[in-house]
C-alpha cells in the first residue's frame, strides 16, 4: 500500500471539509465551556497519618538470681506483616464505613470511601476524601478519622482484656505459690534453730576466726617456748630448777645465810694462809661455814635435779645479781603457760563451734532452700507483672499509635482531575468524529472518481 498517498488523500479530504471541521471544532469547544461554566465545583482534602513503632522492653533484676525481662515487639519487626496494611484494611472495612455512615446520617454506600495511599520506605499513610462542599468535605473527614481511630481503640482494649485475662490467672497462681513459700520460711524459722542464712554465716565466721586466732597464738607460743628453752640451756638448768631457785632468792633467810656464807668462805681463805687446819680459829670457821652450808643445804631440797648441778654453778644462780635472769625467765614461764591455757580454751570453742556448726548444717541447707524457693516464686510473681505491664505496651505493636501529621480537613483543594478527564473525551470524541468525516469524504470522493471513470470508458466506446 502506498502510504504517502493515502496520507496525502487524507489531507486533502480534510481540507476540502474544512469547514465543516471547523464547525465541529467550534461545537465541541462550546460545550466544554458549557460544561465548565454549569459544573459544580468538587473538592479533595488530604491527611497523613505517621504510625511510629518501636520496641519497648521492661527488666526487673534480682540479686543471686537473675533478671525478669519483657519485650514489645517491633511492629515493622516483620517484612510480611506491616501495620500500614493493615490499618488500611481496617480503614477501608465495612466497621468503619458503617459506623461512619451511622453518624453522618447516610446509608453505608452513600459514605464514599477514601482512597488511601502508602508511602514506600516510611511509617506514613496519605488519606484523600472528595466531596462536593468545602465545609461538608471538612466535616466529613474529621468524622471518617474520629470513626478510624476510635474502632482502633476498641481493637486495643479488647487485645488488652484478652491478655490481662490470661495474664492475670497466672498472676494469682503466683501470688499463692509466692504465699507458700513465705508460710514455710516463717514456719520453719519459729520451730527451728536457724532464722537466718546471716546467722549460720556468723557461726562460720567466728569459727574461721578462732582457727586463725588458734594459729597465731600457736607461733606465738612456738617462739616463747624456743626463746626460753634457749635462756635455759645457756643457765643448764630446766624451767621447774629455775622456778625454785626464784623461790629461794625470795626468802631473806636464805639470802642473808648466802651472804654470810660468802663472808665466811672470804675470810676462809685469808685465814688459810696463816693457821693450819688444826689451828682453833680455822676449825671454828670451818664449823660455821659447814653449818651455813647445811642450812643452805635444807632450803635447796625442793630444787629438782640438784646433784646435777655443781656448787659453783649453785652458788651463781643464788647470788643476787641472778635474780633479775631467774625473775625475767619466769616471767616468760609465765606467759608461756598464759598462751598454752589460751590455746586451749579457743580449741575448746572451736570444738564447740564445729560441733553446732555440724547440728544445725542440715538445717542451715534447708533454709536456704526454702529461701531459694522464695527468691524463686519472687521472681516469677515480679515476672508476672512486668508482663501483666508489657501486655499493656505489646498492644502497640500490633496497633501502633498513631500521629496526625496534618489535621484532617485542614486543607481543602478543588478537585479538577474529572474537569480535565471530560475536556480529553471531548476532544477525543472531536477527533474522532472528525476522523470520520474525513475518510467518508475520502470514500465519497473515491466513489466519484470511479463513477466518472466509468462514464468516461463508456463514452468513448460509443463513439
Amino acid at each position: 500500500m502506498n502510504w504517502p498517498l493515502v496520507f496525502k488523500s487524507i489531507i486533502a479530504s480534510a481540507w476540502a471539509i474544512k469547514s465543516s471541521l471547523i464547525g465541529v471544532l467550534l461545537f465541541t469547544i462550546l460545550l466544554a465551556s458549557a460544561y465548565i461554566l454549569l459544573e459544580k465545583p468538587k473538592y479533595k482534602t488530604s491527611w497523613v497519618v505517621l504510625l511510629p513503632g518501636t520496641e519497648r522492653t521492661s527488666t526487673i533484676n534480682l540479686d543471686n538470681l537473675g533478671e525478669a525481662r519483657s519485650n514489645g515487639k517491633n511492629a515493622y519487626g516483620s517484612v510480611s506483616i506491616s501495620p500500614k496494611n493493615t490499618y488500611k484494611e481496617i480503614a477501608l472495612s465495612d466497621a468503619v464505613i458503617e459506623r461512619a455512615a451511622i453518624k453522618y446520617e447516610v446509608e453505608a454506600y452513600a459514605f464514599s470511601k477514601p482512597r488511601i495511599k502508602l508511602v514506600d520506605q516510611t511509617p506514613a499513610m496519605t488519606f484523600t476524601l472528595k466531596g462536593n462542599s468545602a465545609d461538608e468535605l471538612r466535616f466529613r473527614a474529621e468524622l471518617y478519622n474520629e470513626v478510624f481511630h476510635d474502632v482502633l481503640d476498641e481493637l486495643r482494649n479488647n487485645e488488652i482484656e484478652r491478655h490481662y485475662e490470661g495474664v492475670e490467672g497466672n498472676l494469682s497462681e503466683a501470688r499463692k505459690r509466692l504465699s507458700v513459700a513465705r508460710e514455710a520460711i516463717i514456719e520453719y524459722q519459729t520451730s527451728g534453730s536457724i532464722v537466718s542464712d546471716n546467722q549460720f554465716q556468723t557461726w562460720l565466721s567466728d569459727a574461721e576466726g578462732l582457727r586463725t586466732n588458734q594459729s597465731d597464738f600457736e607461733i606465738k607460743l612456738a617462739a616463747q617456748h624456743g626463746h626460753i628453752q634457749a635462756q635455759l640451756k645457756q643457765l643448764n638448768i630446766s624451767s621447774e630448777q629455775a622456778q625454785a631457785f626464784l623461790l629461794l632468792q625470795a626468802n631473806p633467810a636464805n639470802r642473808s645465810a648466802l651472804a654470810l656464807l660468802s663472808d665466811k668462805l672470804a675470810e676462809h681463805s685469808s685465814v688459810s694462809k696463816v693457821y693450819g687446819p688444826k689451828n682453833p680459829i680455822r676449825k671454828q670457821l670451818d664449823n660455821e661455814i659447814l653449818g651455813l652450808r647445811k642450812s643452805l643445804a635444807q632450803s635447796l631440797v625442793a630444787v629438782p635435779e640438784l646433784k646435777n648441778i655443781k656448787r659453783p654453778q649453785l652458788y651463781g644462780l643464788l647470788s643476787p645479781e641472778m635474780g633479775d635472769t631467774l625473775k625475767q625467765i619466769n616471767i616468760k614461764l609465765a606467759e608461756l603457760q598464759a598462751t598454752k591455757a589460751q590455746i586451749k580454751a579457743i580449741g575448746k570453742q572451736r570444738s564447740q563451734y564445729a560441733q553446732r556448726i555440724k547440728d544445725h548444717t542440715r538445717e542451715a541447707a534447708k533454709l536456704a532452700d526454702l529461701k531459694r524457693d522464695h527468691q524463686i516464686a519472687e521472681a516469677i510473681f515480679s515476672s508476672a507483672l512486668t508482663k501483666l505491664d508489657s501486655n499493656r505496651l505489646d498492644i502497640y505493636a500490633t496497633y501502633p499509635l498513631t500521629q496526625l501529621l496534618t489535621e484532617p480537613g485542614g486543607t481543602i483543594k478543588r478537585d479538577r482531575l474529572q474537569t480535565k478527564l471530560m475536556l480529553v473525551v471531548m476532544f477525543l470524541i472531536y477527533g474522532l468524529v472528525s476522523l470520520a468525516l474525513t475518510l467518508t469524504h475520502l470514500k465519497r470522493s473515491i466513489a466519484e472518481q470511479g463513477l466518472n471513470q466509468i462514464a468516461s470508458h463508456s463514452t468513448d466506446e460509443g463513439l
